[in-house]
């Protein structure tokens, strides 16, 4: 291999001398030797960089290798390229919905001072596409389709002090095949007369909320690596150039990567903006034997689906079994609540979610198919959902009231100078304050705007169970409030556990039968009562009725 590469090499030699002899020609004798060396110089730059690729990668030992190195895949995954498409403007881009073996990727931006920055979209006189855009064009040296970043708006330069942020999102913990390749980052040169710029880029990255750390390192001659950041220094690399990459390595899996661009102020304030790219991206996808997996999460509002707001639960224990019920494989979650299976034949399985702690109560079945089929050889929507009951002692059954005002009309018209529809604490009770926003009660516990005689008054009295047993035998009794009377409207229940049968008003002075024990006081104006029947823990509901005012 050695005596073949030098034979290479000194074919390329020969090749690159009589070149040269030929630049010195056409620069004797003929006037427009200055339009041609041009585009010349450019050959022999990507001449060298084919003979030092060829030394570097084939022939030389222990030569010091500038260029990325493949990462290694966990069983079942397969390096695969993120391929998003050719699109013009950061709308059009962050609208990709990306899906790698499974693996959902989606791109946004955010600027510093919105609509001051990013340069979205930009066409010349010419037709000449500018701004931040993904096309198939040759950039950082590398062949398309590659991302390109720009900051700026209509060739102004963007703010000193100012930024945008480039986010590269996976919807579920990745290893990267290799690292990432951050293009073009330089400062200006010759060709920059009467301009200041310096790219300035701070890396990120993420698994869940949690900091990846990283390691950036220069793989050209333009830039200046410390720590996160990398900085121009040199003059600026020409699109088919790698003076100016950089490579990103983290050192574990991640959920996103963030790239900061700023003008950086090292040569002087910046007087014109400027354009960084990324190269595509090379992920550690499912491969294509069969996958299973997706979320095992917190279900606070008991609907099935995990809503935005409901996290992930860690350290939920996963069984995977075969067509027979036999255990194939057991998993936990993640912090984010994430797990799955790789590298399964196909065939019929199950998942069971083993409930996660006595805390817990599922909202879902925890035990679900998952079938694998030659059309459909990845399942990620395999979820399973939990409710924390644990709003005291773990299982210690237990039920918390609290009792609000949630409306007031005057006329039929809404009072005004209240919001009903929010959570407000009340000073003289803390039942609900260590809730989650979802489960907070709404409602307010006085009305702030004066009512008058007449005005109808809307109480809502909330309960939320806890504990790991049924509470069985929940009566409720309210004693409508003094200087007010009950109206006719029907009272309204939600959540009544089984043999529940309703609810009532007893009129003022009537006995309190069953209730007399759980009445707080003499039934002198009325009372709303119900048998909410047996409840399970983590219910959640609420009585409700009306008055008017005397």
């Amino acid at each position: 291999m050695k005596s073949i590469n030098v034979r290479v090499l000194k074919r390329v030699k020969a090749i690159f001398n009589k070149l040269i002899h030929l630049l010195l020609y056409i620069t004797i004798n003929n006037r427009r030797a200055p339009r041609i060396i041009k585009p010349l110089r450019y050959f022999f730059l990507t001449a060298l960089m084919v003979v030092t690729q060829t030394a570097i990668f084939g022939t030389i030992p222990n030569q010091k290798v500038v260029a990325q190195t493949n990462g290694v895949c966990p069983a079942g995954t397969a390096p695969t390229i993120v391929n998003w498409q050719p699109a013009v403007g950061v709308e059009a881009i962050s609208a990709q919905n990306i899906n790698v073996g499974g693996v959902g990727v989606r791109l946004n931006f955010t600027e510093s001072i919105p609509g001051q920055v990013i340069e979205s979209e930009l066409v010349d006189f010419q037709g000449q596409v500018y701004g931040t855009r993904i096309d198939n064009d040759v950039y950082g040296g590398l062949p398309g389709p590659n991302l390109r970043f720009h900051i700026g708006i209509g060739k102004q330069p963007a703010p000193v002090g100012s930024n945008a942020t480039l986010t590269v999102n996976f919807d579920r913990p990745v290893t990267l095949a290799s690292p990432l390749t951050v293009l073009d980052i330089d400062r200006d040169g010759a060709r920059d007369v009467g301009f200041t710029y310096q790219d300035r880029v701070t890396v990120n990255a993420f698994n869940g909320s949690s900091p990846v750390n990283v390691t950036l390192q220069s793989l050209g001659r333009t830039t200046r690596v410390t720590g996160n950041v990398a900085v121009g220094i040199n003059e600026n690399a020409f699109p088919n150039s790698s003076d100016g990459n950089v490579s990103v390595t983290p050192v574990s899996q991640i959920t996103s990567v963030r790239l900061i661009y700023e003008p950086g102020t090292e040569f002087g304030p910046p007087r014109q903006d400027e354009t960084i790219g990324l190269a595509r991206i090379n992920i550690c996808a499912p491969s294509n034997t069969g996958s299973i997996g997706d979320t095992v999460f917190n279900d606070r509002n008991a609907n099935r689906i995990q809503d935005q707001g409901e996290p992930g639960i860690q350290g939920a224990t996963l069984i995977l079994r075969g067509a027979n019920g036999q255990e194939i494989s057991r998993t936990t979650t993640n912090s984010n609540g994430i797990y799955g299976f790789t590298g399964l034949p196909l065939g019929d399985y199950t998942v069971e979610a083993v409930r996660p702690n006595n805390d817990f109560r599922p909202t879902t079945n925890t035990t679900l198919a998952a079938n694998l089929t030659q059309a459909n050889p990845t399942r990620l929507d395999i979820d399973f959902g939990f409710r924390s009951t644990a709003l005291g002692a773990a299982g210690t059954p237990n039920i918390q009231l609290l009792k609000r005002i949630t409306g007031a009309t005057r006329n039929g018209q809404t009072i005004t100078g209240t919001n009903f529809s929010n959570f407000v604490p009340d000073p003289n009770n803390n039942n609900d304050d260590s809730l989650p926003a979802p489960e907070r009660f709404r409602g307010v516990p006085q009305l702030e705007a004066p009512v008058q005689s007449g005005d109808e008054i809307e109480y809502t009295v909330y309960f939320l169970t806890e504990g790991d047993e049924n509470i069985t035998n929940v009566r409720f009794c309210d004693l409508v409030p003094s200087g007010t009377t009950f109206t006719n409207n029907s009272i309204g229940i939600t959540g009544a556990g089984s043999g529940a049968d309703g609810a009532r008003f007893l009129t003022p002075l009537a006995p309190l039968d069953t209730f007399v024990n759980i009445c707080p006081g003499s039934n002198n104006n009325g009372a709303v009562v119900a048998n909410l029947g047996s409840i399970p823990g983590g219910q959640f509901g609420f009585v409700r009725f009306r008055v008017s005012i005397n």
